[in-house]
């Protein structure tokens, strides 16, 4: 296949990265690794979950899978957990909150060293005192994880790339669709022609709020491909082959602040050479290769994100070169001449393959850190090493300004969302990202919170609730959030089966009374959108003498339609 090459000479002159400076952590040196970073304690700070594998007895060798969770205290990580005999390596771990309740819960795929016949997929439940495995399935290795909501009802699906095992089959190379339906997963087997050693995303690739796909790596018949699929209307449509590449990992962003995601590529290409490439898009989702020359890693990983505080996302880059050398390179965006240049002193470690590197602001300072993990080469044990460095930084970045303009519109079952008046210091607005929350009541996330690249959104609900209150933050390109937008509010006309609710006394501090006519069921969360541990007594109460004071959402099941109340406990 011919590739469409642009040469990307490198600048005359330098431009300067963040410096960063290595920070002693508790972490294990991971082998085979794979990480992802989130508040899973609600603190406001960065936790860190890894997956992989560790020489437990220090003899050189191999030998034991370790997933573990690490909370982040103000800036210094502590073991806060791991999953014990349910671990994964060579696979992909990610944080998700699948059961709304607003804690974020855990996906892993891999391998284990427990269990080497069958690769395995966990799904850990956060109980906001630790996480207990919810569900063991058929997992893949040399693949990835990606967390979205697909069908824009406000649960979060997933979806698993990469090699699978299948008994009386053998090997199988797809991508299965594992969609939300509030008390489980539906499974869709191969939703896609799926690759092993490649990478894949769901992401908005033309801005009309429907997630496509892009995914490259070796198919079922071991050859290198790199395609692009379109939603339309549900339905992945194949759009556009870009140059195979394989051995590799791909990030998103909007480099040159055009409102539309492009991408950057890491791995080998058909001759299997090192290969690193920019994927301008068009706006229709459509792509032009750009090559960057003589800068390819293979056994890559790759992430963005503004690294020298312009504004601007850059990427980050780890892997091997042409001669089994270990190298991570920064690679800085120059908005005037609209290129990428090599930035020379970063004081970060060269790490090479078989491993993974994050950006993450541990220490709420608004620069990004860097945690990475892979094969020390140049020593002579050649060690796989994790290593966590500080963005030494002291140059003001101050959060981004949110949105202004809320509004929201209710085509039946739909609800639609836009906003503008979002601005940055140094981003440029077309490049912000955001943070949307809805909620049945005032300050509630029981509907939807995630991250979306778009100033639009809609959600597709079986039932439009009484009241819908929502809000947007933004999110600059070092990952940096503003404040929460001023609330907006839909008001729908009650059915007249609510006329005959009473719940008393509200506010209440022992048992509130809640009688309906046809009353099935009541749930109670809080502003977080935590399900809470109540029941309905036979007296149509439920106690609450034993939660927090403050403001709680009371879900009720009339006749089987769905009302939310706010409750207050004092």
């Amino acid at each position: 296949m011919k590739k469409f090459t642009i040469l990307a000479a490198l600048l005359p002159f330098v431009i300067q990265a963040q410096i960063f400076e290595e920070t002693e952590t508790v972490f294990k040196d991971f082998y085979y690794s794979s990480s992802h970073v989130g508040d899973f304690d609600g603190d406001g700070f960065i936790d860190i979950v890894h997956n992989g594998a560790i020489d437990s007895d220090g003899d050189g060798n191999v030998d034991t899978t370790l997933n573990e969770i690490y909370k982040n205290n103000g800036g210094t990580f502590t073991l806060s957990d791991d999953l014990g005999l349910n671990s994964t390596h060579l696979g992909d771990i990610k944080f998700i909150d699948f059961n709304n309740d607003g804690w974020l819960d855990i996906v892993s795929t891999g391998l284990s060293y427990n269990d080497i016949v069958n690769y395995q997929q966990y799904r850990f439940l956060n109980t906001g005192t630790g996480f207990e495995l919810e569900e063991n399935l058929a997992g893949k290795i040399y693949g990835g994880l990606e967390i979205f909501d697909f069908n824009h009802d406000g649960k979060t699906d997933y979806a698993l790339n990469g090699t699978q095992y299948v008994e009386g089959t053998g090997f199988t190379y797809d991508v299965d669709f594992y969609q939300n339906n509030g008390n489980g997963f539906d499974i869709s087997a191969a939703w896609l022609a799926g690759t092993q050693n490649g990478s894949f995303k769901v992401i908005d690739l033309n801005n009309d709020n429907l997630l496509d796909a892009v995914i490259f790596g070796f198919d079922a018949d071991l050859e290198p491909i790199f395609k692009v699929y379109l939603n339309n209307e549900g339905t992945m449509e194949f759009s556009q082959d870009l140059p195979v590449m394989s051995d590799g990992k791909m990030a998103y962003a909007d480099f040159n602040a055009d409102g539309f995601l492009d991408l950057v590529v890491s791995g080998v290409d058909e001759d299997y050479t090192e290969y690193l490439a920019i994927l301008w898009n068009d706006g229709t989702g459509n792509f032009t290769t750009e090559v960057i020359e003589n800068e390819g890693l293979s056994g890559s990983s790759v992430e963005t994100g503004d690294l020298n505080n312009d504004g601007y996302y850059d990427f980050i880059v780890m892997g091997n070169d042409a001669d089994y050398n270990g190298w991570v390179n920064i690679f800085l965006y120059d908005s005037s001449e609209e290129r990428f240049t090599k930035a020379e002193e970063t004081g970060l470690f060269n790490l090479g393959s078989q491993g993974n590197i994050q950006l993450l602001d541990f220490n709420n300072d608004n620069h990004l850190d860097v945690l990475m993990a892979g094969f020390d080469w140049a020593h002579e044990d050649m060690p796989s090493l994790t290593k966590l460095f500080k963005n030494l930084s002291t140059e003001e970045n101050q959060k981004p300004v949110a949105p202004t303009e809320l509004n929201l519109e209710q085509e039946g079952n739909r609800l639609n969302f836009s906003w503008n008046g979002a601005t940055d210091d140094k981003t440029p607005t077309e490049a912000l990202q955001y943070e949307i929350k809805v909620g049945t009541i005032s300050g509630a996330q029981d509907i939807a919170k995630y991250v979306v690249t778009t100033p639009s959104w809609f959600l597709e609900l079986e039932e439009i609730p009484a009241n819908v209150y929502w809000s947007v933050k933004s999110i600059d390109a070092s990952k940096v959030y503003s404040d929460a937008s001023d609330e907006g509010q839909l008001s729908v006309a009650e059915n007249a089966f609510v006329n005959n609710l009473q719940i008393y006394p509200n506010p209440a501090s022992d048992k509130v009374f809640v009688k309906a006519d046809k009353l099935n069921s009541v749930e109670l969360y809080d502003l977080q959108g935590r399900k809470l541990d109540v029941k309905l007594n036979s007296d149509n109460s439920i106690n609450v003498s034993s939660l927090p004071k403050g403001v709680y959402v009371l879900k009720l099941n009339i006749d089987g339609k769905s009302v939310s109340k706010k409750l207050v406990i004092n």
